[in-house]
Order: C-alpha cells, then structure tokens, then sequence
C-alpha cells in the first residue's frame, strides 16, 4: 500500500510528513501553502510511483527555504544541485532552521545583516557540531542576536571582596542606616570586581567591560559531559535560579558564535560553555557606564586576528608535514628502480 503525505496544521505553519521526512512551511507564505496543498491532493490519490517521486520534488523544492532566500537575494546566497543553501564564497550549508529564520526575515521585510553575520561568526568555529546546537539554544530561551552578529547570555556571580590576612575571612563592606541602625542594602556598580561561583584556573575575576578568556584547547567540547571544563553561560531561567545569594548579580554578557564550545545535553539546552564572554551590564544593578557590541569588536578583531595567524601556521605546517612524506615515498619508489 502506498503512503500518504500527512499534513499537520497549527496556527503559524503546516508540517508535512512525507516517507519519515518532516517539512515546515510557514503559513505568511499563502501562495506556496496553496501550492503545497494541491501537491499534496494530486500526490496522495496518484498510484504511479515514478509520477509520486516527480510530486514529490516538486513540494521539497517549493518549500525549500533556500530556493526562496535565494530569489529574495541572490546576490547574497547560491544553492548546490541538492537544494543545500550557502553563504557565497562558502562552502558549509546554513542549517535548515537558520535558513528558515532567514526566509521569515525576508519574508516580513526585516534586515537580515544581523542573522548573515552571526552565521558567518559561527562558521569561524572549529567545532562544527556547535552549529546545530547553537541556534536551537538561542531559539529555545530567547536570546536576541545583536546587529553584528554576537548574542546576548547571562552568567550569576558574586561580588569579590578582600580577605583579611590574619584570619582569612573575606571582608564586606556592610553600611548601616545612621537612624534606623538597620543594615543598608548594597548596591551593585558595573565598578565592582566579581568572581564565579566555581573555582579554576580562568576567569576568576570579572569585570565590566573587559573580555573574560580560557585557552579553547582546555575547554571541553563535548556536549554529552554536562558539567566539564570551560567558561560558563546560560539563560536568564538557568543563571536564575543558580547560586543566589545576598551577594550574588547577574551579568549581561555578549557571546561570538565563535568562541562557544558546546552545549550541554542536560538542562533542556540553557547553559552552554565558550572560551570567551563580554560582561557588559549588570541585570539587578546599577550601571553608570554603557558598553555596546562595538566596544567587543575592538577586542574580538585583535583576538581572531592571533587566531587566524595560528592557524595559518598550523596549516603550513600540516602542508610540510604531507609534502615531506610525499618525497619520502617518492624517493623510495625511486631507489627501487
């Protein structure tokens, strides 16, 4: 008996069922929903297979997000023979789920520079698995992508104070109401110095407005270790509820697609662990001074700069290696003969 498509509609969009295959299409798109929906009547009563397979196409290549990007704006977008979008000049496909979000953009008339950006952030990071994981993340909790392509976490601190050299406890600086004797509540400044609620040998002090680093090689990029080495961030949900105490903040820190190095399998996707945060505010404070995505990028260029000359190096060096086992094998050959 031959299989039926099935259709499942909610108030945004139709999903589609075809042979196992699960298809989205979004229904602001009221002409391709027309399409589909009688490609569906003729694909469902047809008992041909071959005539089945040719309906079929049909539907995958009109709803493919791609194939519309790339009408919308061919100058910056190309489609390989399969129907896999890519950024020109790339050669990694864009995730169906961002193409989606791109195809929605375009679709409401909204600049799409900022979603351009971030995938091309996120195609200078070295695990790729992170591609997948990393929007879903964002999708999931909220989390907005900034103009130029980072976007926005948060991480639960507490205040670091002094320690008191004879006997080892840390000193608060607690104020008290001159009438009232009551202790006064202390306000949190974007001028004072913070620490996480973990120890390690990175990222021990944080303050606004200055990069917080781990060497990417000590960080563990294996989303199946939930809790493992790196620098850690998360949803407004999981910092929340994380650690809090009289003394703790949440900072507001911006992230590169880059520097994340994976997400966790546990915590239904609301922490994750980068080598590299930008704390740039206080949640439950008060800020006196303003950074902005343009005060990272000074720091961000400088860093994948060093990064880039790395890794050239790295390549030249893999290129010598091969080379010099090449002549190795050919002189070889050569003494055989």
């Amino acid at each position: 008996m031959l299989g039926q498509i099935i259709v499942k509609e909610s108030q945004k969009d139709l999903t589609l069922i075809i042979e196992g295959e699960f298809k989205k299409i979004l229904k602001a798109d009221k002409e391709t929903c027309k399409k589909i929906k009688s490609f569906i009547k003729d694909y469902n009563s047809e008992r041909d297979v071959s005539e089945r397979d040719r309906i079929k196409d049909s539907i995958f290549s009109e709803i493919s997000p791609g194939k519309k990007i790339e009408l919308a704006s061919n100058k910056e977008f190309e489609l390989d023979n399969d129907g896999n979008m890519y950024l020109k000049n790339t050669k990694d496909p864009i995730p169906e789920f961002l193409a989606a979000k791109l195809l929605e953009y375009i679709e409401k008339g909204l600049d799409i520079e900022a979603l351009v950006l971030f995938w091309k952030r996120l195609l200078l990071n070295p695990d790729t698995h992170v591609r997948e994981q990393l929007y879903m993340f964002l999708e999931n909790n909220g989390h907005p992508i900034t103009s130029k392509g980072y976007f926005m976490a948060y991480k639960s601190v507490s205040v670091k104070y002094k320690y008191n050299k004879e006997t080892g406890e840390e000193e608060c600086n607690v104020e008290y109401d001159e009438d009232t004797g009551e202790e006064v509540k202390q306000k949190f400044t974007h001028n004072l110095t913070f620490k996480p609620h973990h120890s390690g040998n990175h990222g021990m002090i944080i303050k606004i407005g200055n990069p917080v680093t781990m060497p990417r090689e000590e960080c563990d990029n294996n989303p199946e270790r939930t809790c493992s080495a790196g620098l850690h961030v998360g949803s407004m949900e999981y910092v929340g509820s994380f650690g809090w105490g009289a003394n703790n903040v949440i900072l507001e820190c911006l992230i590169s697609p880059t520097d994340v190095v994976s997400v966790p399998v546990d915590y239904n996707a609301t922490k994750m662990r980068t080598c590299r945060y930008y704390p740039i505010a206080i949640s439950n404070g008060e800020n006196e001074e303003i950074f902005l995505e343009e005060d990272y990028d000074v720091y961000q260029k400088d860093y994948l700069s060093e990064e880039m000359a790395k890794y050239k190096t790295k390549v030249e060096e893999k290129i010598a290696e091969i080379s010099a086992s090449i002549k190795e094998a050919g002189d070889i050959v050569d003494s055989l003969y």
